[in-house]
């Protein structure tokens, strides 16, 4: 079997990706507690939810890019 490396610019990339969406989750519920008017305490209660959200965000991204790049690679 041939080995697939990632390049550290790649693994950078993907990180920021990651991040992003999790700071795209956390700001929903941020502003889902501001509006509902909840416990604050929820920040942090909330996590399992918030990285479950992030990733879906995650699994949406790398869609939505790979369709992109198949659609380039059409032109």
């Amino acid at each position: 079997m041939k080995d697939i490396t990632i390049s550290s610019k790649q693994q950078k990339i993907e990180l920021k990706w990651i991040a992003g969406c999790f700071c795209v989750a956390f700001l929903i519920n941020v502003f889902s507690i501001i509006f509902y008017k909840t416990n604050w305490s929820e920040i942090y209660t909330q996590l399992l939810w918030i990285l479950l959200i992030a990733c879906i965000l995650y699994a949406v991204s790398v869609g939505l890019r790979i369709l992109i790049y198949l659609f380039k690679l059409k032109r």
